[in-house]
């Protein structure tokens, strides 16, 4: 029942989004979501960026590969002792009772089945589609609107504890992009996101590789393992 209700009200939400977006010509585009779109949420300050990506079936496409210069928006977001976090979320009805993504710093086989409650991320992400446009990408952290007050209530990464990690990363990290299913409380990886620190988004399927350690932190960790053998000898060398 619920997502019949769902469906009969998209449409005029749709229509009546689009509406209000034409009335403001000459000005700053508004954003606005709705089903079947991706989001980009960056946040962690008092001032949070929100970017429409557009159509999950096109960037995620096999071997598709988009990139988006975000720095401005990103800019905006970095104001704040916080380090910024980022992650991917949007909703559809592609599936009997709903389907969404996400996105994680925790590989597939790292997010435990169990404990899954995706309605928790479904429901407030179909209601924040409906609230209604603001200008540009940008927004206060406490707005009604924004990410924050809509799926990081509890400020965990969780998104209202519909996942049992945190659903998120920060910049320079690559995320993996989850598809859960609502009605089986399960998911596929599709894709994958990474955000850079020059504001450079680049998004796919199965998108950018991990980011390889860098050469002085594989070093270190090399002469670390060293040390303990050494350690290790010189003391099962004194027992003896």
């Amino acid at each position: 029942m619920r997502l019949n209700i769902v469906k009969r009200t998209v449409m005029a939400t749709a229509l009546a989004v689009a509406t209000a977006v034409a009335g403001v010509a000459g000005q700053a585009q508004a954003f606005s979501f709705g089903q079947n779109d991706l989001v980009l949420a960056i946040y962690g300050n008092n001032t949070e960026a929100l970017v429409n990506l557009g159509n999950y079936n096109t960037l995620l496409a096999s071997n598709a590969s988009t990139s988006f210069n975000l720095s401005a928006e990103l800019t905006a977001a970095s104001v704040g002792t916080n380090p910024v976090k980022y992650t991917i979320f949007g909703w559809d009805v592609s599936l009997p009772n709903g389907q969404l993504h996400a996105a994680s710093a925790f590989a597939p086989g790292s997010i435990p089945n169990s404990g899954l409650n995706l309605t928790n991320q479904f429901n407030p992400s179909v209601n924040m589609s409906f609230l209604p446009a603001f200008t540009g990408n940008t927004i206060a952290k406490a707005d009604p609107g924004s990410f924050t007050q809509n799926l990081n209530v509890a400020g965990d990464g969780r998104l209202g504890s519909a996942w049992t990690v945190a659903m998120e990363g920060t910049l320079d990290s690559v995320l993996n992009i989850m598809r859960g299913n609502v009605e089986t409380n399960s998911f596929t990886q599709v894709g994958r996101v990474l955000l850079a620190a020059d504001g450079q988004l680049t998004i796919g399927n199965p998108g950018p590789a991990a980011v390889p350690l860098p050469a002085g932190v594989v070093l270190f960790g090399t002469g670390l393992i060293a040390l303990i053998g050494i350690a290790r000898r010189s003391f099962n060398q004194k027992a003896a």
